[in-house]
């Protein structure tokens, strides 16, 4: 059939195929369920883009990109399939950053997508109808952005990123604080390329993303103030700084919370939202987390307390770094539930395949075997990027070597977010992991080429 065709529209066809079968591969495990997969929060980032109203608990700007990628309620499905084509061409960018001057083949795009389709857990992130996606989105784009590149690339395209990387900062409270570190760090990291081999970096890029950061933050203010203390109370409670705290100054402060002191709940997602626990003493999230700001204020601001949360963070970080497992929370959601009742009035088109879907009834049976080929990828990867590192940096390829150090401080960083904010959850860790695996897969690429050109 190809051979009617002209060359120009051939290779059209050709790249358009290639798409699809990149976006099919990466939600896989959406058409293996029956339906998108689902967590406890997607009916409050359904509900908040359908209704135009902002969660107390997080910013509107992942409800509002539901509302339009599932065509108004129509169905989940397109919403998801908008997550794979973003993550197909940011891997395609990246790949042409790591060749320059070599044409892409369509089937090394395919490679690389099946390759992380089936070794990690980066479709299983794309087929949950979670923001999750965006925090690795947000690390890539600001490496296409940081990054000099020898692409004609057409400004359009170029401020699509800045788009792109923009929305990614909008759609989660930790954003704007890893943002700004990582923004410092990549003013770090141009002074040394610049100085140590004379790779000509601009400064500009920094700033633009700097800027853009800034102007996320008010899309999210609303929810800060109905939330930002509760959530990380919950971590403080979690890691013992919340009743080192009122131990000292309950003799003298009148804190609700003294209550409970000695029974806080074990995981800082119970205190969140166990409306048994402490937050039930509360007539509102508002009231409760007016009331957790001066106790967060005084750990922050008082030595003693300033050292306990250093090392309450520090340990938090370690331990989120090792919790990436994929099947985090996933429950069957049915009648009852939040998640249930949302999505049958905002998506009636979509409830057969739900009722029907492998989650609903509890037959996700292939989630222990990718838990466990997982973990071995992770620890293969991290095994092969020692090796990659030397080579990288012997061959002069401080672009990848740049890669290298901007994802690998993407991934810290949130574990740092995470764990210091939030508590610790496989979930966080999973949407960032599978980065160990491109960057093998990337740096190789490079290098390959790298002696081909020698």
């Amino acid at each position: 059939m190809l051979p009617i065709f002209a060359p120009v529209e051939r290779r059209r066809l050709i790249w358009t195929l290639t798409y699809l079968a990149c976006i099919l591969t990466l939600i896989w495990p959406a058409l293996y369920n029956g339906y998108p997969i689902l967590y406890s929060d997607s009916a409050s980032y359904v509900a908040s883009g359908m209704r135009l109203e902002t969660p107390a608990d997080r910013p509107i700007t992942y409800g509002l990109f539901i509302r339009v990628t599932s065509i108004g309620g129509f169905t989940l499905w397109t919403t998801i399939a908008c997550q794979a084509a973003m993550v197909v061409r940011v891997l395609q960018l990246l790949l042409l950053r790591m060749r320059p001057g070599k044409a892409l083949h369509p089937l090394s795009l395919l490679a690389v997508v099946l390759a992380l389709g089936v070794l990690t857990g980066l479709p299983w992130i794309v087929s949950q109808v979670m923001a999750d996606i965006f925090t690795p989105l947000m690390v890539l784009s600001a490496v296409l952005l940081f990054l000099p590149s020898r692409m004609n690339i057409p400004r359009y395209q170029r401020n699509l990123l800045y788009l792109l990387f923009f929305f990614c900062v909008a759609v989660h409270l930790s954003h704007p604080v890893q943002v700004a570190v990582l923004m410092g760090g990549l003013v770090v990291l141009r002074w040394l390329l610049n100085r140590w081999c004379d790779m000509s970096i601009p400064l500009l890029p920094v700033g633009i993303m700097s800027a853009l950061a800034v102007l996320a933050y008010p899309i999210m203010m609303s929810a800060v103030a109905k939330s930002g203390n509760i959530m990380f109370m919950g971590a403080m409670a979690e890691h013992g700084v919340a009743k080192a705290y009122l131990d000292e100054k309950c003799a003298t402060e009148a804190f609700k919370l003294c209550a409970w002191k000695d029974r806080f709940p074990e995981r800082a997602f119970q205190f969140h939202w166990d409306e048994k626990g402490p937050i039930g003493d509360y007539a509102s999230r508002s009231e409760a987390n007016t009331a957790f700001g001066p106790i967060v204020r005084g750990t922050l601001t008082e030595p003693k307390f300033i050292a306990l949360q250093a090392t309450a963070s520090w340990k938090a970080m370690l331990k989120q770094l090792g919790m990436y497992a994929i099947g985090d929370g996933w429950g069957p959601f049915r009648e009852g539930s939040d998640v249930y009742y949302v999505l049958t009035r905002h998506m009636r088109h979509d409830l057969w395949a739900i009722t029907s879907s492998r989650q609903y009834l509890e037959r996700m049976d292939v989630i222990p075997d990718f838990i466990h080929l997982h973990s071995w990828v992770v620890r293969g990867s991290l095994l092969a990027l020692i090796p990659l590192v030397l080579l990288t940096y012997r061959s002069r390829r401080m672009d990848v070597l740049a890669l290298i150090v901007i994802c690998l401080a993407g991934l810290v960083l949130n574990a740092w977010g995470s764990g210091t904010f939030s508590g610790e959850v496989d979930r966080f860790g999973c949407k960032m992991i599978w980065m160990l695996p491109m960057l093998v897969v990337l740096a190789t690429t490079a290098l390959v080429r790298s002696e081909e050109a020698a």
